[in-house]
């Protein structure tokens, strides 16, 4: 088991519990994020154009528009566009005109990107194997009512 939050900074003043539960989640929340973002290092890529290459591999192959790319995004204050313009010129997605309306641009998975999707395992692997053996179910649902509550 790992040390508390209070144990990783001792020489904090701790005001309240409150205080302590908001470090801990960003705490978390930046210990995750390097852990996800050290599995991607090898394929280099961000934790952003994996994000948005699984939203695409989920509706393959009929595509997306930026604009539920950028409401599928953990971080919603990404730049779809240049996102999107640099999984381009890596050949993970492309862009087509939709017939119904040729100003209208539709984001493709590649065959290249589907691959890449498939190699990717580090990091499914750290969600579907390594915190299941820190968190049971019950734990996990409790912990995700808990973070709901936080952002109402």
């Amino acid at each position: 088991m790992g040390k508390s939050i209070q144990e990783e900074f001792p020489r904090r003043n701790w005001h309240s519990n409150q205080q302590v539960a908001v470090t801990n989640i960003m705490f978390t929340n930046h210990w995750i994020k390097g852990r996800i973002g050290l599995a991607l290092d090898p394929y280099k890529i961000t934790m952003q154009q994996y994000n948005a290459l699984r939203l695409l591999r989920a509706a393959h192959p009929e595509g997306l528009v930026a604009g539920v790319i950028r409401s599928g995004l953990l971080d919603r204050t990404s730049d779809v566009s240049r996102l999107v313009d640099r999984m381009v010129k890596l050949g993970y997605v492309e862009r087509r005109a939709i017939k119904e309306d040729g100003r209208v641009k539709k984001i493709f998975l590649t065959l290249r990107g589907l691959e890449l999707l498939g190699q990717i395992r580090s990091v499914d692997k750290f969600t579907k194997e390594d915190l299941p053996k820190r968190l049971t179910d019950q734990e996990a649902q409790t912990l995700s009512a808990l973070l709901d509550k936080v952002r109402t």
